[in-house]
């Protein structure tokens, strides 16, 4: 993994780390909610056997990221392509996971010229009342929370970074998920994941608090503008995301596949990730 910071016009830091082969094609991959840009080490080894340098930011007040008061979906299409020019990087794809799938659509729109294709892994977003069925009750009172008074989610998100931050709680937590995980490959997923939201919730809850309100709440934008091709993968046994939501963004996106694992859960990025490199790699150029 190689890290760096940048400066943003508006003076604030952007952080990112990268992951798979450092001269592949580039994929800036959004990470999901609270997930820093730590968990793009989950894709390294897949990345890096299909030829793509994996580029992981932080979002705002995640990890070194500076925290952005006014924030909004599109905004982040601004500091991705500050990120892209700081890199020397004329066209890339976009990925997003989980949370950070509303952001990379949005990008998807505002840089159509500049993205090649679009991955979007257990993508979440706003759900109506048939789409939230099988939704675990936790997701579901966090989802209520981020639409309706949004400033109450402080205190479920701040439970979770308590937990974080003290190191014996920390290491129970982290002891049964591994212990519960089907392999080696999902045990070491569950350590950086544990390590990426950690590293998300370091600066506080206010970054969380704000982002859920902007991906739970009805989108800025129209997915009929978003005409880059877009491949989705969704498990049909996730609960966090269940996968009627990914069936409509598919069928409003003008230009999408749909990608369904029968056995996968929210984690349906690790079960596929092999899959998922492929085909961005087909698009290169």
């Amino acid at each position: 993994m190689t890290s760096g910071v940048m400066t943003l016009a508006d003076g604030r830091p952007l952080s990112w780390h990268e992951f798979g082969d450092p001269d592949g094609y580039p994929v800036l991959y959004t990470a999901g909610t609270p997930v820093s840009g730590l968990g793009g080490a989950c894709y390294d080894e897949s990345a890096r056997t299909a030829g793509l340098r994996w580029i992981s930011p932080d979002k705002p007040g995640y990890g070194a990221s500076g925290h952005q008061r006014k924030r909004s979906l599109a905004g982040w299409s601004d500091d991705l392509l500050a990120l892209a020019a700081h890199l020397g990087l004329d066209r890339f794809a976009l990925a997003g996971e989980s949370g950070g799938a509303p952001f990379t659509l949005a990008a998807a729109r505002q840089l159509a010229d500049r993205v090649d294709v679009v991955a979007l892994i257990a993508a979440g977003g706003p759900m109506g009342p048939a789409e939230r069925v099988g939704m675990t009750a936790k997701a579901r009172v966090m989802n209520w929370l981020a639409r309706n008074v949004p400033a109450l989610n402080t205190f479920r998100v701040a439970a979770m970074r308590r937990e974080l931050l003290s190191p014996k709680r920390r290491q129970r937590a982290l002891r049964e998920a591994m212990a519960a995980a089907p392999d080696a490959a999902h045990a070491a997923a569950a350590r950086i994941e544990f390590e990426a939201v950690a590293d998300a919730l370091r600066q506080g809850t206010r970054a969380t608090v704000q982002e859920l309100a902007l991906i739970k709440r009805a989108w800025t934008f129209p997915l009929s503008e978003v005409v880059t091709p877009v491949h989705l993968w969704h498990g049909a046994r996730d609960r966090n995301a269940p996968i009627a939501f990914a069936r409509r963004l598919a069928r409003e996106l003008p230009n999408a596949t749909l990608h369904i694992s029968d056995s996968s859960g929210h984690n349906v990025g690790l079960d596929r990730g092999g899959e998922v490199m492929s085909v961005l790699a087909s698009y290169v150029r």
